[in-house]
């Protein structure tokens, strides 16, 4: 049955890759539609428990997207910086998405007014407006934009750029300006993750076009690989879009990804037809072994790639769930198309524009004999790479924190910077405390006194409360609040109903922890902190709820480790047992377990060197890395095999099989590796990362192809001359 679809299957080829081709236009029409959003829930984990608990906070209290702009002055107060902030206030209440600004110019005319010997001094040590409005070193100030809710990025990406139209008319001839916040960090991630796209596909496709003309040598071969690879790209990323879903600073590596996966598939099949044309010269039936022999060995790799990539779907961070869905599908659609178009391709340009080559001894050939004659001590050695590995791993650190994904030196980095060591925090930890009506006064005083408890802590910028926003003027006469409370905009207005909230019988206090920036690891212990004053401070009846970005950025530390402790457990047993399953083996599951286990310890030990954390791309490798490692495993495994049962020993089987296979393995291994270092070109940090450690990984997987498995086939005995040992 399988000989006779073979058959059919080869005499069709080129009207099978035809079709294949021509219905790229589907994926193409659909790809029209595509989206980038990298707002900054879906790198907070919307799965959690935590998202959902600031869900409900941010329903009951409203949206809390806001855009903080920081300038330098002389002096803050002086009647040009405080006109120019205040030009600059009346210009962001024009943008219709804003939804109110809170400045210092009219606290500061009351001060003024009513304290005219000191109200400078008076602001500047306002326990309210300093670290808020106005910095610590006396120079710094700030203007506050609250926007409101909005879902769509383009529309994200529009507001944004009108308040950074807004800062350059008002300010930019003045004095820099820096501008942080989410929706800036939203938009950020954006472009750069559209940049990124621009940028390392085109030359992804550079590299591998230029390796595979040095490995294949005619254009037949290169043209017949990228359609394949083509037309796997183009109908992934379509389903992804059909399927509703965005492109993220991870997403987008996707379409890259697939280019240098798929490969390798596309090597394997024209290097065997090159090879067998040599023995035989006669196209059709080298189509026909090709299919029969090397597309198992093709479809097993490609499936436990899939399970590597498909195992990422644990993961709470919808990004990291996208990826490994859509990859996955993306290598099951690999072997479809490189099984269907390569060979038809082939049969188009005709066998003439293929080079054929002789099967000369590949040196991977007496290296693997070599290595199987003293197994002993390359198993011992690989069993200490192991070892060190692991013990390095202890020095792996996690960091959820979205802000570290752009370099040190880049404009939103040194913005936020700017914001966070001179004037305010940006991180928030808000507290949600709930008491009825008779309690309210009293919930009051406590949350005034964790705030003040709060206050000890360096990290802690700036602590608001009902009661905070209140007392803010007491320094001056009621009649100024009068005054105020009459103009169109009173500054406290705004902060004063986000703060109190009204249900029934029942009142809800809030208190905001503006938090500097820091390392993602120390959140855990300002949080706990927060937890045990809060604990002490609130007493019963009232109830309270800590959310807010920092527990966000804390579950989203958590979920990265589960993700990697998962993915990786669940990557590795599936294609460890579909290793034995397949080739029905025992011996082969312990055979393939060293060498393929081995590359993702070393990677988890160059991260710990190089000081590469565990964040939202690089958390994707560990299931992945044993998904790319056990690929040409396939591959040796299935010439092992034949070459054993045929009576060869196992130093001349391991010889024959490099003989065949050498050649594809190192080829396919270089190119993955090519093309994942094109990552390093990216923006991002995370994608730099995880095209290094992809690299790496493909680097270590090939290194113990040809020094590991080996010694380990040879150990186990696998394939005896009797040729049913097990």
């Amino acid at each position: 049955m399988w000989d006779r679809l073979t058959e059919i299957f080869a005499d069709r080829s080129r009207w099978i890759a035809l079709i294949c081709l021509c219905g790229t236009a589907l994926p193409v029409y659909w790809l029209r539609h595509a989206r980038i959003d990298n707002s900054i829930e879906v790198w907070t984990g919307t799965r959690s428990d935590a998202h959902r608990t600031y869900q409900q906070f941010l329903e009951k209290y409203g949206n809390e997207e806001c855009v903080v702009i920081a300038g330098q002055a002389q002096d803050p107060l002086s009647q040009d910086t405080l006109a120019l902030q205040g030009r600059l206030a009346a210009r962001l209440r024009q943008i219709e998405q804003v939804d109110g600004v809170l400045d210092i110019t009219q606290a500061a005319d009351a001060f003024e007014k009513y304290r005219p010997d000191d109200w400078k001094d008076l602001l500047h040590s306002n326990g309210f407006f300093r670290n808020l409005l106005l910095g610590h070193d006396g120079r710094t100030f700030g203007v506050i934009a609250w926007l409101r809710k909005i879902d769509d990025p383009p529309e994200r990406k529009v507001v944004v750029e009108q308040i950074e139209s807004a800062v350059a008319q008002v300010a930019a001839s003045t004095m820099p300006m820096h501008l942080a916040g989410t929706p800036l960090l939203n938009v950020a991630l954006d472009r750069g993750s559209r940049e990124a796209s621009r940028r390392i596909l085109p030359a992804a496709l550079a590299v591998s076009l230029l390796i595979l003309a040095v490995v294949l040598r005619r254009i037949a071969g290169v043209v017949a690989v990228m359609c394949a690879v083509g037309v796997t790209t183009l109908w992934t990323t379509g389903l992804m879009v059909l399927a509703g879903r965005t492109f993220n600073m991870v997403t987008v590596t996707l379409p890259s990804l697939l280019t240098v996966l798929s490969l390798s598939a596309g090597i394997h099949i024209v290097l065997r037809i090159q090879s067998l044309l040599a023995d035989a010269g006669d196209h059709r039936a080298a189509v026909r072994r090709t299919i029969r022999e090397v597309l198992p060995a093709i479809f097993l790799s490609n499936v436990t790639t899939a399970v590597g990539f498909g195992s990422l779907l644990v993961s709470d961070m919808q990004p990291v769930a996208d990826f490994g869905l859509f990859a996955a599908i993306g290598m099951l659609l690999s072997f479809l198309f490189n099984a269907t178009i390569v060979p038809g391709v082939l049969s188009w340009l005709r066998a003439g524009s293929l080079v054929v080559f002789a099967r000369p001894t590949h040196w991977t050939a007496p290296l693997g004999r070599a290595v199987a004659s003293r197994r002993i001590w390359f198993l011992a050695s690989a069993i200490v790479v192991l070892v060190v590995s692991l013990l390095l791993m202890t020095g792996l650190r996690v960091e959820s924190n979205v802000l570290k994904f752009f370099p040190a030196d880049s404009r939103i980095s040194r913005d936020y910077r700017f914001v966070a060591e001179r004037l305010t925090g940006l991180y928030t930890i808000e507290l949600d405390a709930v008491a009825d009506w008779q309690s309210g006064s009293g919930l009051l005083k406590q949350i005034e006194l964790l705030g003040t408890d709060l206050l000890t802590r360096p990290e802690v910028a700036q602590v608001i409360h009902y009661k905070s926003i209140a007392t803010s003027l007491d320094a001056i006469r009621q009649s100024a609040l009068v005054t105020m409370a009459g103009a169109s905009e009173n500054p406290l207005r705004l902060l004063s109903r986000k703060y109190r909230h009204t249900d029934g019988g029942r009142i809800s206090l809030r208190m905001s922890i503006l938090v500097r920036a820091m390392s993602g690891t120390d959140f855990y212990a300002l949080m706990d902190f927060a937890s045990r004053q809060a604990a002490e401070r609130l007493s019963s009846p009232a109830s309270y709820t800590l959310t807010g970005v920092v527990p966000l950025l804390n579950s989203a530390q958590n979920s990265l480790i589960t993700t990697q402790v998962r993915s990786f457990a669940a990557a590795a047993v599936t294609v460890l047992v579909l290793i034995g399953v397949f080739f029905l083996s025992v011996r082969v599951f312990l055979a393939a377990s060293l060498p393929n286990l081995l590359p993702t310890a070393v990677l988890f030990a160059a991260m710990a060197i190089l000081g590469i954390p565990l964040d939202a791309a690089t958390v994707m490798i560990a299931g992945v890395a044993i998904g790319i490692a056990v690929d040409d495993t396939f591959h040796f495994f299935s010439c092992y095999r034949d070459a054993r049962l045929s009576g060869q020993d196992s130093p001349t089987a391991i010889h024959s099989t490099f003989c065949v296979t050498g050649r594809a393995i190192l080829f396919t291994s270089l190119v993955a590796t090519a093309g994942f270092a094109i990552l390093l070109l990216a923006e991002f940090k995370p994608i730099q990362y995880f095209g290094l450690l992809a690299g790496v990984t493909m680097i270590a997987a090939s290194a113990a192809d040809f020094l590991v498995l080996p010694a380990c086939v040879a150990f186990v005995s696998l394939w005896d001359r009797r040729g049913h040992k097990t």
